[in-house]
């Protein structure tokens, strides 16, 4: 029994990127939170985004 196809359907490809770019989450969270002080949500919410994606492109360019 091979395993090779394990991970070719979107859901899983999906859980494996959110698995590597998460270190990017909380450390956006915390910088957006600081970095917009009237709206710390909203700037949680952005900084999570913003650093799961920058956390995501500099792990593939490092490993690209």
């Amino acid at each position: 029994m091979s395993d090779i196809g394990i991970l070719n359907d979107p859901l899983s490809l999906a859980f494996v990127l959110l698995v590597i770019g998460s270190p990017g989450l909380p450390l956006g969270a915390i910088v957006g939170a600081l970095a917009w002080r009237r709206h710390r949500l909203i700037g949680a919410l952005v900084g999570a985004l913003l650093g799961f994606a920058l956390w995501l492109a500099g792990w593939t360019w490092l490993n690209g």
